[in-house]
């Protein structure tokens, strides 16, 4: 399914159930839940709070807030009439241009472990 397709069927199918007169204010609200929601799975995902989940189950409930957050996204560009296809695609030529140099992304990631292995290591340290 291609972006547009998914956003004319997600308005559509508001529309019929009168969701499409929440306010645009209401619709980023929605999105913050969402990311809450996201945020405390990537938090057992990472060890910081327990989960009687398994791994699997973990990855099927983050697929659904992912989607849940998605539709809220789709909903706020639909709001504005912003086509996120369009949108999408102007944005990923625009990121190639923007990091085209590989081997840099490839030093600043390494630059970011190390960075990550010295934060451990202090934490462990105290």
């Amino acid at each position: 399914m291609e972006f547009r397709d998914y956003q004319r069927q997600l308005a559509e199918m508001e529309h019929e159930r009168g969701w499409d007169r929440v306010l645009p204010s209401h619709t980023f609200m929605h999105m913050g839940e969402e990311m809450g929601e996201i945020a405390r799975l990537l938090e057992c995902f990472e060890g910081y709070r327990g989960s009687e989940l398994s791994d699997q189950e973990l990855r099927r409930a983050l697929a659904g807030e992912l989607a849940d957050l998605t539709a809220f996204v789709f909903k706020l560009a639909g709001q504005f009439g912003i086509d996120m296809d369009d949108t999408m695609q102007a944005h990923l030529a625009q990121f190639r241009v923007r990091f085209a140099d590989v081997e840099q992304g490839r030093a600043e990631m390494a630059r970011y472990l190390a960075c990550q292995e010295k934060n451990f290591a202090w934490i462990r340290g105290k």
